[in-house]
């Protein structure tokens, strides 16, 4: 057995980000992660970093309404998320977002800048002002390459403190009494399970995309992060809210990041038309409405013969230039090249909808608590309540490097103010034991169906039946056909090797059982919410039934018991006044 102070999930840019913190606190850090660091969803993020800086001297002349604030980032927050977000936990990111890029300067991260010194910026989808600060096209990379240098400096200084467990698989956290205290692991490279032991755990484990099959997400976020701690008890909250990118390349669904609208990209169907001109929900703001309606309106140009060869609209660049494209659009370029065989100086791009960000996750506060002592979580596996209903776009990353400090200096804070006792070694003996026997259980199975079939039935079936849009008819046909896969799973299942060491197709079959379970959850809480806000939009029920609320759902003796909580209105301190505290 190992022990640690605290155990991380996860190394994307949340886990990183609170790896630093809480060495920094000279706690003894373990960081577990399914990849390396520098393979991480994080590093596929491509937008930006929103975060208000103080301009009040940089804007003389300009009325407060006509620059940037707090108060404007957070009623953006609030007006994005269709009064669904908790004012606390908003205002939190809020207020932490200007320390965010402070930090990333005097890290060295690669950030652009303007010829007089001061941060590019842009504006994103629902911002009413510039405030994404960016690198190029791939911020993602530029920050975990920042933040991994961060590790490898601690680590050389601390070497006794921060430990990386890369190409581990966490199968189990531990929890007793409502209280964490490690989990269970299995090192992939040499097939050996074991266990580690922490008087916090943080969470960390990014989102659960690849549940379906058009996702812009790595094959890494199959639904296991929110499994595992959904298994051991730990609530999830609005699950039913998963966000879909309108422009993913056709085919690949490699992301065609929002970068490429923020900078002129317009969106044209097979009659060249800006045909979000002609709904309602668009008409306005154009390609910088929010993803889920530009999603619906794209669909609806499909589904009404306007498409581009039946199957696609067109995201053009070539008004922007060729000089933007190539200094702030370089990667787009580059994907649509290699995965599409086209220049977009040249020709338009096609591109569809599909599902991109997990608004739904662990039930975390604005403190990234979560019901169990001990336990905290970050980034997209955790709902502290911030993006509502929808997310807007530049507002993933803040999050995970806010958020996975606040988990690290609150589960630093745990630890010196508790006496945190040892569950005792029978507990772990028999946590361990049971983990090995249901995993030696996998071996064992005799079956016939293959972990690719059943994981192509599942996407296909959410894709069809729990997608852009929805009806409870669908989603009961959807819940179904889960139920009938699970059962597929239990009884028919079958791993082609015993092989202990690196093996994947083990991984894979591990990995499943979330994906299902976790699909479960999502189809359930939308059946249940009869009503269209944000990205949940039911065909059945077209309108908002006008009291927001949280839903959230625990597995309860082998069943999903679902309740509702109100969102949370209360201010952390007043977001007025709050550059003088700065």
């Amino acid at each position: 057995m190992k022990e640690f102070d605290i155990i991380i999930v996860g190394a994307g840019a949340a886990g990183l980000r609170a790896a630093i913190a809480a060495v920094r606190k000279n706690l003894r850090v373990a960081v577990i992660s399914k990849v390396h660091p520098l393979r991480s969803q994080s590093v596929l993020a491509s937008g930006g970093i929103n975060a208000v800086q103080d301009i009040r001297n940089e804007e003389n002349g300009k009325n407060a309404q006509d620059r940037d604030s707090m108060q404007a980032y957070l009623q953006d927050i609030l007006n994005c998320g269709c009064g669904f977000s908790d004012i606390a936990a908003a205002e939190t990111l809020v207020r932490r977002t200007p320390s965010v890029i402070k930090d990333l300067e005097r890290w060295g991260c690669l950030l652009n800048m303007e010829s007089d010194g001061r941060f590019a910026l842009r504006r994103m989808g629902v911002s009413s002002f510039p405030r994404t600060h960016f690198a190029e096209d791939k911020t993602g990379l530029a920050l975990m390459h920042t933040l991994y240098e961060q590790c490898v400096r601690l680590r050389q200084n601390k070497p006794d403190l921060l430990r990386f467990f890369d190409e581990w698989l966490v199968l189990k956290l531990l929890v007793l009494n409502a209280t964490a205290y490690g989990v269970i692991a299995l090192d992939i490279i040499n097939g050996k399970i074991e266990l580690l032991a922490a008087k916090s755990v943080i969470w960390a484990s990014g989102g659960s995309g690849r549940i379906y099959g058009r996702s812009s997400n790595a094959m890494i976020s199959s639904g296991w992060g929110l499994a595992v701690p959904y298994y051991a008890g730990v609530p999830l909250k609005d699950m039913e809210f998963v966000q879909f990118h309108p422009t993913q390349l056709l085919g690949s669904h490699v992301l065609i990041s929002e970068a490429a609208r923020s900078e002129g990209g317009v969106l044209l169907n097979r009659k060249g038309e800006r045909f979000l001109a002609l709904y309602d929900d668009t008409k306005d703001a154009m390609e910088l409405s929010q993803h889920d309606g530009i999603s619906r309106n794209i669909r609806r140009e499909i589904l009404a013969g306007r498409a581009v060869d039946s199957s696609c609209v067109h995201l053009d660049l070539r008004e922007i230039g060729a000089k933007k494209i190539r200094d702030r659009l370089p990667g787009i370029r580059e994907l649509c090249k290699t995965y599409a065989g086209l220049d977009p100086l040249r020709y338009p791009i096609p591109v569809t909808p599909g599902q991109h960000y997990m608004i739904g996750g662990i039930d975390t506060n604005e403190k990234a608590e979560t019901a169990i002592r001990g336990f905290y979580a970050a980034g997209e596996c955790a709902n502290a309540g911030i993006h509502g209903a929808s997310r807007m776009g530049g507002n993933a990353l803040p999050e995970a490097l806010v958020f996975g400090e606040i988990a690290a200096e609150n589960a630093a804070g745990y630890i010196q103010a508790r006496r945190i006792k040892s569950p005792g070694n029978e507990f772990y003996k028999n946590a361990f034991e049971e983990e090995k026997k249901r995993i030696g259980k996998l071996f064992k199975t005799g079956g016939q169906a293959s972990v690719s079939d059943i994981r192509n039935k599942l996407q296909r079936n959410m894709d069809e039946k729990a997608g852009i849009y929805r009806d409870g008819m669908g989603l009961v046909e959807a819940a179904k056909t889960i139920r009938e896969l699970q059962n597929v799973y239990h009884s028919d299942l079958k791993v082609s090797s015993e092989e202990h060491r690196l093996n994947y197709g083990l991984i894979d079959a591990i990995e499943l059982q979330g994906s299902l379970d976790i699909a479960e959850v999502i189809v359930q809480a939308a059946l249940k919410r009869n009503e269209s806000v944000g990205v949940h939009f039911r065909n059945d029920f077209p309108n908002f039934g006008g009291h927001p609320r949280h839903s959230i759902l625990s597995l309860s003796k082998g069943k999903i018991r679902i309740r509702y909580i109100a969102v949370g209105k209360k201010a952390v301190s007043g977001i007025k006044g709050l550059w003088s505290r700065l």
